[in-house]
């Protein structure tokens, strides 16, 4: 068995507290064993969609899978139960998708993605084929029916990734996964949200100061207000009200 790094419930959310290093070194060890894990993520959005969908909980709760710290409020959440997570312990997205991939490469995996518009798996693609060229990479948009499932589920099965990397935004990918857990195996699962967007160029990458200072969200925000307003600015005060009625802190 691959050994598990400890994790903690922290206000009814399970987090398991790794740096970039430790991702990538779960990850090797559980793709050389064959023995799959999900590398999921949590931040205060992650925390409100919990609170809304149970099935992102399940799958955040199996026991194959890790859920690394992508906010600042968690690491404030964890030290405030006890635990001592450090800022080394906040992995953004965008800073650790090319280590995730470059592992890859290196490793000789092939690499299945799935999620986005259809235009943005072919520009994320292109970005990451100049980029790594030697990385055997296969993707599919993420808007997908019944049928549009079973397509993509066996074009896993042909394709035979070591690493499934899902990006369908938070709540909608953790339920496809759910769902199809058994179709991926044996590949590995990494959550990534609307990262490939950033590798596509559709989306500017936030300066990285901002991402180490935890205040990157300003910088969403005033790039597309529409579509963050209610997560930055109304979210947050569902999450905190649970927080101040929560019972127990961390187990």
């Amino acid at each position: 068995m691959t050994p598990r790094a400890a994790s903690y419930d922290v206000f009814g959310a399970k987090l398991t507290p790794l740096t970039l290093d430790e991702i990538l070194s779960a990850l090797r060890a559980h793709v050389s064993a064959r023995e799959p894990c999900i590398v999921a993520y949590q931040n205060l959005h992650g925390l409100y969609v919990r609170l809304r969908d149970p099935i992102v909980d399940v799958l955040h709760r199996h026991p194959l899978t890790y859920v690394h710290i992508d906010g600042m409020p968690l690491i404030a959440l964890c030290r405030l139960c006890g635990i001592p997570a450090q800022r080394r312990h906040r992995i953004t997205l965008v800073d650790s998708i090319w280590p995730v991939l470059m592992l890859a490469a290196s490793q000789g995996w092939r690499v299945y993605f799935v999620g986005g518009t259809p235009a943005i798996v072919e520009a994320g693609a292109n970005a990451i084929r100049a980029r790594l060229p030697s990385l055997d990479f296969r993707g599919h948009h993420g808007y997908l029916d019944t049928a549009g499932t079973h397509e993509v589920l066996q074009d896993v099965r042909a394709f035979t990734p070591h690493l499934v990397i899902v990006g369908m935004g938070m709540g909608a990918q953790e339920r496809w996964v759910a769902q199809n857990l058994e179709g991926l195996a044996p590949a590995s699962v990494c959550l990534v949200g609307a990262c490939m967007e950033y590798l596509a160029g559709a989306v500017r990458t936030p300066p990285r100061w901002m991402g180490q200072n935890g205040c990157e969200w300003l910088f969403r925000l005033g790039e597309n207000p529409r579509r963050f307003w209610r997560r930055y600015l109304i979210e947050p005060w569902f999450v905190l009200a649970h927080i101040l009625s929560h019972r127990g802190g961390v187990t």
